[in-house]
């Protein structure tokens, strides 16, 4: 096993052990978030009034570039498809305004809960951090979507391919970023960092990673996980996951 690898895995390790906590580095430059600039109603959808179910919710991760257009969209938690597709119609038609590191455009990501109730206007929120269109199995499935905090997961999701920066450039960085039921990196971000260059560096790379799919109660999950990262002399020095 690669010495980082092994690194990683340790600090996950100690981060399924301990709980999730947030540790932002105040000596970095924060991102400021992503905004919504434009948005549509969501509309309660009309089979689910048919069959009587009156309410619903969705959870759900927008990855937006740096030219604020939408590169990703994550189903993180649906009770069912029809909310899913609903949200997802809307959502299409939204306009934002990207994440920016000291005033420079850089890719981001957005979670976006969504709460229907019939004949009540849509109650709707964004969660950003600190406090996770390509679409997965969970939005085309009737089956609800779920989600589970790193430390509920029945054992730590396993690295399976993972690389380091191709562009060597020396950093420390703050990430967060989804792992799906494939076990696929969802939805990456910069919370806090050392330089825009790194941060860029380090989303492209963290992007390209899988692991194990993620298992709570022995069914497949979505989960979160927070690392900062540190790179010297064009390796990984350090992995301290949140």
């Amino acid at each position: 096993m690669k010495p980082f690898l092994a690194k990683l895995l340790i600090a996950l390790s100690l981060s399924f052990a301990a709980g999730a906590s947030v540790a932002a580095d105040r000596e970095m430059a924060k991102v400021k978030d992503i905004e919504i600039v434009e948005k549509t109603d969501v509309r309660f959808p009309g089979t689910m009034r048919a069959i009587g179910v009156r309410e619903g919710t969705v959870s759900l991760v927008v990855s937006v570039n740096a030219n604020g257009e939408i590169q990703d969209t994550f189903i993180l938690e649906s009770t069912r498809n029809a909310f899913t597709k609903s949200a997802l119609k809307s959502l299409s038609e939204w306009t934002f305004s990207p994440a920016t590191y000291n005033d420079a455009p850089i890719a981001s990501s957005l979670r976006i809960d969504l709460n229907f109730q019939v004949d009540r206007r849509l109650a709707w929120q964004t969660i950003q951090a600190p406090g996770p269109a390509d679409v997965t199995r969970s939005s085309t499935e009737e089956r609800p979507v779920t989600k589970a905090q790193f430390e509920e997961l029945d054992s730590i999701p396993l690295p399976i391919e993972m690389t380091e920066p191709t562009a060597k450039v020396d950093g420390i960085a703050t990430v967060e970023f989804y792992i799906d039921e494939l076990g696929h990196v969802r939805c990456p971000r910069i919370l806090t960092g050392s330089s825009l260059a790194f941060g860029r560096s380090l989303l492209e790379t963290v992007s390209k990673w899988k692991f194990e799919p993620p298992l709570a109660a022995g069914n497949r999950t979505n989960t979160m996980v927070r690392q900062t990262l540190s790179l010297r002399n064009g390796t990984f020095a350090s992995a301290d996951t949140h």
